[in-house]
């Protein structure tokens, strides 16, 4: 019995994973990335999609008659038209929960540059300023402890609550709210907030979530980050925040464009902001449970 033809439209956005599972259970075609242009040509004959961010709309899907399956390289299906393929009969599947370790240890090492600024200690070394102190230690610029302090968590799934329970073994108070959460528990959660963590999926109803009148909520003092979605955050309005001192500091894993392109240079000189280029999800023990868990929705598939 043959093998049902599969297409990874983007298989480079994984990087050196080994997609042989994948390849047990359909003929595999990898390509490295797809331009819009060309999504028809190469999905055409093909019974399942594979894709991480390339976008699947309605009206190209329509033109395939063939595709029975979808599956999401990712965690988020907001790259697909849910709506089309429900209408079309197309089973849509994710990667399910592959990435939370990754996500959370990379949260908590943005968290922790953010408050304890080791950048700015390392400079210090490099520059000498160490070895010319007339005492042992240089304390400033001084860091503040995290026990005692509040976290708000927008996100309760499982990345959201792995982040919860790493702020709870560091002594902190920790609050959970959703995009659906009352107007009412979402302006006390970011105005206790001395650190905000956005780990919400992107949704019409969150897209814009953290804006100006919301970043105004929190303490001058807190701090923010974002491994989330980009779209979670109206970005002038961040850096609106921080460039006039009413936010202390914030770091994005994630922007709405992605890769960014000539806004980048603007970003690089607003103060107290980390940019790192979408890296959370993608340690290698994340990336192989990702294949993993691509290669058991196919075996689910295929086995009816």
């Amino acid at each position: 019995m043959s093998k049902p033809r599969a297409v990874f439209l983007d298989a480079l956005s994984l990087g050196p994973a080994d997609l042989a599972p994948l390849e047990r259970h359909v003929e595999l075609i990898c390509w490295p990335s797809t331009p819009p242009e060309l999504r028809l040509e190469r999905l055409e004959g093909a019974a399942i999609a594979i894709t991480n961010k390339i976008r699947l709309d309605g009206e190209l899907l329509r033109q395939l008659a063939q595709l029975r399956l979808i599956c999401a390289a990712s965690t988020g299906t907001d790259q697909i038209d849910g709506q089309a393929c429900s209408e079309l009969g197309i089973a849509v599947r994710n990667a399910g929960r592959y990435s939370t370790a990754s996500v959370v240890q990379v949260t908590w090492a943005l968290i922790l540059e953010l408050v304890c600024d080791l950048q700015t200690r390392r400079r210090q070394v490099l520059q000498g300023d160490w070895q010319r102190s007339p005492v042992f230690s240089l304390v400033e610029p001084e860091f503040n402890e995290l026990a005692g302090r509040t976290l708000t968590v927008l996100g309760a799934g499982t990345i959201g609550r792995g982040v919860a329970a790493v702020a709870e073994a560091f002594g902190m108070e920790v609050r959970l709210i959703t995009s659906r959460s009352s107007a009412a528990e979402l302006e006390a959660a970011l105005r206790q907030a001395d650190v905000l963590s956005l780990h919400a999926p992107l949704t019409q109803a969150s897209r814009g979530l953290i804006n100006a009148e919301r970043l105004g909520w929190l303490k001058p003092a807190a701090v923010l980050v974002n491994l989330g979605r980009g779209g979670l955050i109206e970005l002038p309005a961040l850096v609106e925040a921080l460039t006039r001192g009413a936010l202390a500091g914030a770091a994005l894993d994630v922007l709405d464009k992605e890769p960014p392109g000539d806004e980048m240079e603007a970003l690089k000189k607003v103060p107290n902001l980390i940019l790192t280029p979408h890296i959370g999800w993608a340690s290698r023990q994340a990336r192989q449970r990702l294949v993993a868990a691509l290669a058991a929705e196919l075996q689910s598939h295929i086995g009816g």
